[in-house]
């Protein structure tokens, strides 16, 4: 949804599509959307894959990510910070965090965007 609603504006990246600006986001999810299974495809290497490569790709993240929520991007963050040994109290590292959420500014990482309630049309399109 958001990468839906990023691309209709993003016009610095290549993949920048102006035309999504005419197109609801069930007619995307229904006709436009030919990401199937597109992370277990780059995980494993292969243009199709099975259920044995969900498995291989699954493991995979197990073992080698460290995963974050979108809708807890600030957490998330805190945690790969924690991972990548990265110092928080750092002056020039709070900047930029302050900088990235907002923190007392207006947030520079944010696309706002309608959301898509869980069990609607597009939502199981989608999902």
């Amino acid at each position: 949804v958001s990468k839906f609603y990023y691309l209709r504006v993003a016009d610095w990246e290549q993949t920048y599509h102006p035309e999504w600006n005419e197109v609801r986001i069930l007619e995307f999810a229904t006709k436009m959307n030919n990401e199937s299974n597109h992370m277990v495809k780059q995980l494993v290497g292969k243009a199709w894959v099975t259920e044995k490569d969900l498995q291989i790709a699954m493991r995979t993240v197990k073992q080698r990510f460290v995963i974050g929520l979108m809708n807890n991007m600030e957490e998330s963050i805190h945690r790969f910070n924690i991972v990548m040994g990265i110092d928080e109290s750092d002056e020039e590292n709070k900047k930029c965090m302050d900088q990235f959420f907002g923190h007392g500014v207006v947030k520079k990482n944010s696309n706002p965007h309608p959301k898509v309630e869980e069990g609607c049309p597009a939502w199981e399109a989608l999902a």
